[in-house]
């Protein structure tokens, strides 16, 4: 069965063609359809552009990517005639607050900690998630038609939900964005630790002093609470067994094991901070957000750790930029925050842009182009958003390629995009 794209509006394959039918499978089938997508010209992130190919998709996956002349297409494939088209990897968001139901923001005039989420339920509320190491963000997200399509619009087939409130905030989870049912989109749970340099409202800690002791305690007495239970397990004679402590477990896995630990960094000196936690407790750490990231690139390189910039250009409320006045924040949101991915390349920094707080995928494109508009270069664009070959597999030359495998990147869905 052959089909041709009808216009010249943007044809968007990612969960259409892909895995929108995988979910749509009946239950007692394996092997979902198979596609073949011919004629189209094919940009994959590492190797040349190929003019004419195919791309072979089968249950969801994609299995054979190449010139026409040189993939065969199998007999049981039906055929979307896609010359004038242009296919390119699904993009990745490696860190959104996508669909999530929380709390609204803190009211009242503006602090050291305002681009944080407070910790607190609304006064009167009973706070159904309240943060905390174990806490999974997958149970408090509930995924929404309008912002799944505005991402598939956007190109993007896979993001990174992550918690939003409290210091220790909870667990994120990778998702496919492949329909609304929450089951299938998910690809690993309890994906990563996130971290927030905010402070508890109305209890301990209500300083950033006391958020930074507060943090290094817990890594402290997790590694201490690991060490007793380790020896008790190999020797409990004479031995009291050590309490059971839920709060100590979740952390355990990330200062013992080295599961990864995002750092929500929303200035420069928590960019700073991060690294100095992540240095003493050997922390397998991500900094996110990072909008102030050039502001200490020299710190950055050295550290050679990971970054997620979300494309976000708000001045923090701690920066110059946003204390002597309205004028020079504005001026600062449209000139020098846009160029923060510019100045991080141009230092040689590896780095990954996020959507992060962005509520769709045509706000995150935008801010994509201002960032292009700021000096970041036109060929870099892409491949600074996906991590992904357009046959499922991380770009070696990648600069986050390798530390974002760490956290799943190469697994699940392996989305494409085409476009007219």
């Amino acid at each position: 069965m052959k089909h041709s794209p009808r216009g010249s509006a943007l044809v968007l394959l990612s969960l259409i063609a892909i895995a929108a039918l995988a979910t749509a499978l009946p239950a007692a089938a394996d092997v979902g359809p198979t596609y073949a997508i011919r004629n189209c010209r094919i940009v994959p992130v590492a190797g040349p552009a190929v003019e004419k190919g195919v791309i072979v998709v089968r249950d969801g996956l994609i299995e054979a990517v190449g010139p026409v002349d040189k993939v065969k297409v199998p007999p049981d494939a039906e055929i979307v005639e896609a010359e004038g088209l242009v296919a390119y990897p699904g993009l990745i968001s490696a860190f959104t607050n996508l669909f999530i139901e929380q709390p609204a923001r803190a009211e009242g005039p503006p602090s050291a900690m305002d681009e944080a989420y407070p910790s607190a339920a609304p006064q009167g509320q009973e706070d159904r998630y309240p943060p905390g190491p174990a806490q999974l963000v997958l149970d408090q997200i509930k995924p929404k038609k309008a912002t799944v399509e505005s991402f598939h619009r956007a190109g993007f087939t896979t993001v990174l939900v992550a918690p939003a409130r409290g210091i220790f905030e909870g667990q994120s989870v990778l998702l496919n964005l492949n329909g609304e049912p929450i089951g299938p989109m998910v690809v690993r749970n309890g994906v990563a630790l996130h971290i927030n340099f905010t402070t508890e409202r109305g209890g301990y800690p209500s300083s950033l002093m006391g958020t930074i002791a507060h943090i290094r305690q817990s890594f402290i007495d997790a590694d201490y609470y690991a060490a007793r239970q380790a020896q008790y397990a190999k020797a409990p004679a004479g031995l009291k067994r050590p309490a059971y402590d839920a709060r100590l477990e979740a952390l355990v896995p990330f200062v013992r094991d080295r599961r990864p630990v995002v750092f929500q960094c929303n200035n420069q000196e928590d960019l700073k901070r991060a690294l100095k936690i992540a240095a003493e407790f050997k922390l397998n750490a991500f900094l996110a957000g990072a909008n102030e990231a050039w502001r200490v690139a020299d710190v950055l390189k050295k550290s050679g750790a990971p970054l997620l910039v979300a494309l976000d250009f708000r001045a923090p409320a701690t920066s110059k930029y946003a204390t002597q006045g309205e004028d020079l924040r504005k001026r600062a949101e449209a000139e020098i925050y846009p160029a923060n991915a510019a100045e991080l390349a141009k230092a040689g920094i590896g780095f990954a842009l996020v959507s992060g707080a962005n509520a769709d995928g045509a706000a995150a494109l935008k801010n994509v182009r201002a960032a292009i508009k700021a000096g970041l270069a036109k060929d870099a664009r892409v491949r600074r958003i996906e991590l992904r070959t357009i046959d499922g597999e991380a770009a070696a030359e990648h600069p986050a390629a390798d530390a974002l495998r760490a956290v799943g990147f190469t697994d699940g869905y392996r989305g494409l995009t085409l476009r007219a």
